[in-house]
């Protein structure tokens, strides 16, 4: 748990103390996922926050009859379907288990609670969000370029997602076909 709540308090610019994070945790209820096992469905309400504890999870959307997979959670990545949260409506990205992977569940009458009730968490909160904004403008930049630069990006940046993902996966985060990642894959051995 303590190298839960580290991550956790490097997640954004403000640290949060260890009483506040324990605050968040102590409702929480741990979920254990398969591979593939879907956590938030799209087109269904889920109001909870999840804390990723151990894995990797998948955020996708349908675009038309092509799945896409838009973001990845890591160990310390809090995941809150907005749609939900914000505008009790179901939730647009379906998040889900890439691998084995540990999420607590923190209701979300208890985080709105800590929102409401400490500005130390409230100041947390919003850093994370503004955080959260940050590395989608980042994450078009590591997607940027032609198809190798924006692998070779990703395996430096990111590579546990390399290690962990499957393929398929990782071509549709990076707007790419599996047969051209596979064949990147290969060029990039052979260097």
């Amino acid at each position: 748990m303590e190298k839960l709540k580290e991550l956790l308090a490097n997640e954004c610019s403000f640290r949060p103390s260890g009483k506040l994070l324990d605050e968040l945790l102590a409702p929480a209820e741990s979920i254990e996922l398969k591979k593939n096992e879907v956590l938030i469905m799209s087109g269904r309400l889920d109001p909870n926050v999840y804390i990723v504890k151990s894995g990797v999870m998948r955020y996708s959307y349908m675009n038309g009859i092509r799945e896409v997979t838009f973001a990845f959670a890591l160990p310390g990545s809090v995941m809150i379907a907005m749609h939900s949260y914000y505008a009790h409506l179901p939730a647009f990205y379906q998040i889900e288990a890439c691998c084995k992977s540990t999420v607590f569940k923190v209701p979300q009458s208890h985080y709105a609670h800590l929102v409401s009730s400490s500005h130390e968490f409230a100041q947390w909160a919003l850093r994370y969000a503004q955080g959260q904004l940050f590395y989608l403008e980042k994450k078009d930049s590591v997607i940027n370029g032609n198809a190798k630069e924006r692998f070779i990006s990703l395996i430096h940046k990111r590579p546990e997602i390399i290690e962990k993902v499957a393929l398929k996966h990782i071509a549709s985060y990076l707007g790419i076909t599996q047969p051209y990642l596979s064949l990147l894959k290969k060029q990039l051995k052979n260097i």
